[in-house]
Parts: structure tokens; C-alpha cells; sequence
């Protein structure tokens, strides 16, 4: 019997039986198609122009791309119905959006913890590692007007916000990591908050129609009028770190692509998007944005 074992072990060996079937993982052996996808905003645009240059420089998966989705919520149910395969988004946008948290703003490892064990747990999705950027609301002033009444820190604007008002985007009035907690966290009410099309507040704000707006922090329009940005002193807005969504399945089937896509993580600042947001939004194209930062980074050829 024990020659008999032996025998049988020996054979396993020399044939294989007992060493994993799996060898390293070779993205460039991938196949099938991978579906990007993004909001229709010049941030998110180029970053998943960037998903695509990279999944495309280092996988051997073709990609189709639609940046045409008009919010998050629309892309993550595109998603969930499995329409898409990945796409970027910012971490409090979904941690409040999608999984209705209402408590107290964390910081920004908090936040991302949050954000991606709730959508494994509750939707079968994950994210990748940050790319760098915070993309936060902040309050901003015209430079004349900071100067006028020394305006450093929100909590400056205590004295005058009764008589101000306050621009923000479509949502900002009503969502509860916006203008409601922001005036409860502050103790500051505006005489006005006045909702309107993201691109307008800018006009609004240089033509004296309000006085302060909350911009987006990497908005290339904040050092093209030359704004003033106050410090979220009381620490009120959650963080908007952005990253890559993809569902659990995707990232099991190939999983290296997690590790490309991760190429990003933690090569993007506010500077440098704020940068590329601008050469976006004076019409050049996203993917030469796009492939003109992976190259300087080294990330593709």
C-alpha cells in the first residue's frame, strides 16, 4: 500500500495534478469588451478617457466609451442593470447620494472605506484606489469683495450673509451634505440661495447678481477669474475624492484590471485637474488631454 501511494503521489507530481492550474494573470490575454462610461462633465470626461487609454495600453480588452450619462445616479443604475462596466465617480457624491448617509462628514480614508464596503455589500460593486483629488464644494468671493471685509474662512462670511446671496449648483439647496447642513454646521443664513445651472453661477458671481457661490474645488473657472476661496474652517463638506466604480464580478473575471486601472491612484491634484478641466473647457480634445497626461506620467506610450 505504501508503495501504491508513492507511486500515485509521484505521478501527480511529475504531471502536474498538484500544482495550481493557475498561472500569473496576463492582462494582454484578456478578451471581450469593456463598457466605459461617465457624466457628461469635462472632469469626469477625461478620467475615463483615461480608463480607456489604459485599458486599452495594457489589457488586451477593447472598450467603447459613453460620456453622455446626465448624473450619478443614472450611472449607477446603468450599472446595476448591467449596461456598463466602469466608470468614475467621487466618493461623497455616492457615499450620499447612493447610500443615503446622513451623519457627520469623515475624513477622506473614512469616506472611501464607507463608500466602497457599502456598495460591495449592497450592490455587488467596487472602487478602485482615489486618483489623487479632492473635488469638494468650497465657498468662493470675487477677489474685490474678500478684500472689502477680509474674508478668509467661511465663518467669515457670518456678519454679512443676511443681506448676501449665495449661488450654487442645481442640487445645493436641498441636499443634506450641501447648503442645509453647511447652515446648520455654521450657524449662517443667506438672505437668498438661489439654485441654477452649474455654469451660470460664474456668470452670476462676476456680474454682482450674488455674492458668493460654492464652486467645485478643481473648476478651472476659480484661477481663470481669479476667485477667492474660503476655508471650509468648521470642516463641514465630506470628501469627493475621485475613483473608479466597477462591478465585483468584472474585477473577479479579470483581475489585473483593477491594478491597471490603479495606475491613476494617487497621480492626480486639484492643480492638475483644475488644469485639464480649463484645456477642456477652452475646447480641446479629451483624449489628447487624456493620453498627454498618462504619456508624462509614463503610464502609456
Amino acid at each position: 500500500m505504501k508503495k501504491i501511494l508513492a507511486f500515485v503521489l509521484s505521478l501527480a507530481l511529475t504531471t502536474g495534478l498538484l500544482v495550481p492550474a493557475a498561472s500569473a494573470d496576463d492582462p494582454m490575454k484578456y478578451e471581450g469588451r469593456l463598457r466605459i462610461a461617465s457624466q457628461n462633465v469635462n472632469e469626469t470626461i477625461i478620467l475615463a478617457w483615461m480608463a480607456k487609454l489604459l485599458v486599452e495600453e495594457h489589457t488586451g480588452l477593447r472598450t467603447t466609451l459613453n460620456t453622455e450619462f446626465a448624473g450619478s445616479a443614472v450611472l449607477h443604475q446603468a450599472m446595476a442593470a448591467g449596461e456598463i462596466d466602469l466608470y468614475p465617480s467621487w466618493t461623497g457624491t455616492q457615499l450620499t447620494g447612493i447610500l443615503r448617509y446622513e451623519g457627520e462628514s469623515k475624513p477622506s480614508d473614512e469616506t472611501f472605506r464607507m463608500v466602497k464596503e457599502g456598495f460591495e455589500k449592497h450592490f455587488g460593486m467596487t472602487w478602485t484606489r482615489p486618483v489623487g483629488f479632492n473635488n469638494t464644494y468650497i465657498m468662493a468671493v470675487r477677489p474685490e469683495t474678500a478684500e472689502k471685509y477680509t474674508l478668509k474662512k467661511a465663518s467669515d462670511l457670518a456678519a454679512h450673509a443676511p443681506g448676501w446671496k449665495l449661488g450654487g449648483d442645481e442640487n445645493f439647496d436641498t441636499r443634506l451634505d450641501a447648503y442645509p447642513g453647511w447652515s446648520e454646521r455654521y450657524g449662517i443664513t443667506f438672505r437668498d440661495v438661489l439654485p441654477m445651472q452649474y455654469a451660470m453661477m460664474y456668470m452670476a458671481l462676476m456680474q454682482g447678481e450674488v455674492e458668493v457661490i460654492a464652486a467645485y474645488s478643481t473648476d478651472s473657472r476659480i484661477g481663470k477669474f481669479n476667485l477667492v476661496l474660503l476655508e471650509d474652517d468648521k470642516e463641514f463638506f465630506p470628501d469627493y475624492s475621485a475613483a473608479f466604480v466597477l462591478p465585483l464580478a468584472l474585477a473577479e473575471k479579470y483581475p489585473g484590471l483593477v491594478g491597471v486601472v490603479e495606475k491613476l491612484s494617487g497621480r492626480i491634484d486639484e492643480q492638475a485637474m483644475a488644469s485639464m478641466n480649463l484645456a477642456f473647457d477652452e475646447g480641446e480634445d479629451p483624449a489628447d488631454i487624456a493620453g498627454a497626461f498618462l504619456r508624462e506620467k509614463g503610464l502609456v506610450k
